[in-house]
């Protein structure tokens, strides 16, 4: 079950096959999926708006004195690559958050398969592309694609599911790696679904977070929320995410913190053995602890999305 509180993974894990990329993790062994789940055809892209965002009060004033009446902002154009299971649903869903050098669509075929095999809908949002940004992982690049900004391309994602009719619009979890993770657990705070123009006050069932920057997270989530980190990650420190659970304190919903010794940044990513430096930070893939951050996704999926 999962629990309010961190663990940390010092047993040995047994080695098998891992997807390569932070979101593929999530979403990987295609050889345990749920039998009678086939695949659907290859991922959709599609495209989508931003969720709107509503103007207070303040700021419709100078629009009114213009002779304008503005009551939201229209959200960036985005797009995403969809699939589904075979059959009418409804299905549980994933919002899947790429990381601050974008989405390669190499890992979207993996991935959606994966997510398929196992019974859900899976939308790949893609942030960067409609912007012309090709990463944010640098200081002069974070605003490009800030966190905020982020956000509110998640719900926009949220919306877009709730339209589809195979969408079960009540089961869908949003999860994220890296910058991904951190726009994640923006998305898990309460006051973020006050951002945007919600009319059927949508929200999202659980999030999932891996190797997110916790140093710069707010409030605690408002929905069961799963953090994964290594222990040696020199650019999103497992510390400061204990740090922040501690602050948080254990009153509210479920929130697990687990962290793996031995692990660094990007530990799910298989192109990283052997290791090796980008944007000043160390890479490294960890069979072991990818292993079994798969495992325990898929156990809070099951017990968020599916009981």
């Amino acid at each position: 079950m999962v629990f309010s509180g961190a663990v940390k993974v010092k047993t040995p894990i047994s080695r098998s096959t891992v997807c390569s990329g932070a979101i593929a993790l999530m979403l990987c062994c295609a050889e345990e999926a749920k039998s009678g789940n086939a695949f659907a055809a290859s991922p959709q892209l599609v495209e989508f708006e931003a969720a709107p965002q509503a103007l207070s009060s303040s700021h419709q004033q100078p629009g009114r004195e213009r002779g304008e009446v503005l009551k939201e902002v229209l959200g960036d154009r985005l797009r995403g690559f969809l699939a589904k299971p075979e059959g009418d649903g409804p299905f549980p869903a994933i919002v899947a958050l790429h990381g601050c050098s974008g989405l390669p669509e190499a890992v979207v075929q993996g991935a959606s398969e994966r997510a398929v095999s196992r019974g859900y809908v899976i939308l790949l949002v893609d942030s960067f592309t409609t912007r012309s940004i090709d990463h944010t992982c640098t200081p002069d690049r974070y605003a490009a694609a800030d966190i905020f900004t982020r956000t509110l391309d998640a719900y926009g994602a949220l919306l877009f599911l709730a339209r589809q009719p195979f969408v079960d619009a009540h089961r869908v979890a949003v999860a994220g790696a890296s910058q991904g993770g951190m726009v994640t657990l923006s998305v898990a705070e309460e006051r973020s679904i006050k951002l945007f123009i919600n009319p059927k006050d949508l929200g999202f069932r659980a999030a999932i977070a891996l190797y997110p920057g916790c140093g710069v997270v707010g409030a605690r989530p408002s929905i069961p929320t799963l953090i994964i980190v290594g222990e040696l990650d020199d650019w999103t420190p497992a510390n400061d995410c204990a740090r922040v659970l501690a602050n948080w304190g254990n009153t509210g919903t479920p929130i697990q913190l687990v962290t793996y010794p031995g692990a660094h940044h990007a530990f799910d990513v298989e192109i990283f053995q052997p290791g090796k430096m980008m944007f000043g930070h160390w890479m490294e893939y960890n069979a072991e602890a990818a292993e079994d951050a798969r495992r325990r996704i898929y156990a809070f999926l099951i017990d968020y999305l599916e009981k």
